[in-house]
């Protein structure tokens, strides 16, 4: 019963958001994707907004994934209206709402990033099926957490065993990710480009280890491009304070987790295990201890925003043949 209030209030939420929206927008829903959640069956809300059929084909969409602050119209809805205008459609996830979680700053635990993958690809699965969505054109954008999950999704030590054979992503692109979970794994997924974008002044996701991460998917082969914009911070692409703090947010930025050996992951100073046979290790939170500290900050740059947001449409266009 709780589930069913929380994803209920959820989809109240959505909807009122859409009273917003402008006319530009030829049609909004709220699908309720079956997703897994701790191993069990779970629906998640996904919001469709799909502009106009100009040529009357199918559409190609970007699926958005939101940060640890959960859906937010100012980020997550602001890109679906960008993409909106580029007559491409834009499926936003809210992977909170109905698990009674409104935000994980203070603690990334109740929702994981690879909870937030199975959410995607179960989406994925969802608009391939649809007889208005072209299944070829299908990408991916996330945001800070959001941008962990892009990255994973880029990688078949995740697809594989959730996709199969289906359809695969067009086009990944990384807001600001945490890139410190390094699998032993870095085969790609597909052949599909991934994009990934980080601030230089960055010390919530931080930048180095996304700097290996690039590396090494570049090594196993992947298409990859890690553009480090100078001067941005966390979050630059969302209005508001040029530059804000919170004390209790915790940063995972120092933090390394590396697969050495299948299902089992270490620390990178520590050398505690975290995972033990793709369960919590017995030393996981005094791993975490040793790299998690607090205090996370961010901030908006306008100039920053323009720019990186022509790269995304570059990206987009490219990937999905569009003038």
């Amino acid at each position: 019963m709780r589930t069913a209030a929380r994803l209920a209030a959820a989809v109240c939420f959505l909807g009122a958001l859409a009273a917003a929206w402008p006319a530009a927008a030829q049609h909004r829903e709220t699908l309720r994707v079956e997703s897994r959640f701790h191993g069990k069956p779970f629906a998640v809300p996904v919001t469709l907004v799909l502009p106009e059929r100009r040529d009357g084909g199918r559409l190609p969409v970007m699926v958005i994934m939101h940060g640890s602050g959960g859906v937010r119209d100012v980020r997550e809805f602001a890109y679906a209206r960008e993409f909106n205008a580029m007559g491409i459609g834009a499926a936003v996830i809210d992977s909170f709402s109905p698990r009674g979680i409104k935000s994980t700053v203070r603690d990334q635990s109740p929702v994981s990033s690879y909870d937030m993958v199975v959410d995607a690809v179960s989406t994925l699965k969802a608009l391939t099926r649809r007889p208005d969505i072209d299944p070829a054109r299908i990408g991916i954008i996330g945001f800070s957490k959001g941008g962990t999950v892009a990255i994973k999704v880029a990688l078949r030590r995740y697809m594989e065993p959730l996709a199969g054979g289906e359809p695969r992503f067009a086009v990944l692109i990384a807001m600001y990710p945490w890139c410190g979970d390094l699998p032993l794994d870095f085969g790609a997924a597909s052949a599909a480009p991934l994009h990934m974008l980080s601030g230089e002044q960055d010390h919530y996701a931080g930048t180095e280890s996304c700097k290996e991460y690039a590396r090494r998917f570049a090594a196993a082969g992947g298409n990859v491009t890690l553009k480090i914009y100078p001067g941005a911070e966390h979050d630059w692409d969302v209005p508001g304070r040029t530059h804000w703090s919170i004390a209790a947010g915790e940063n995972g930025s120092k933090c390394i987790y590396d697969e050495v050996s299948p299902g089992t992951w270490i620390e990178r100073r520590s050398k505690l295990a975290i995972v033990e046979n793709d369960r919590p290790a017995r030393d996981r939170k005094k791993a975490m201890a040793s790299c998690v500290t607090f205090g996370v900050s961010g901030g908006y740059n306008r100039d920053v925003r323009a720019q990186s947001m022509s790269d995304i449409r570059g990206f987009v266009r490219s990937a999905f043949t569009l003038q």
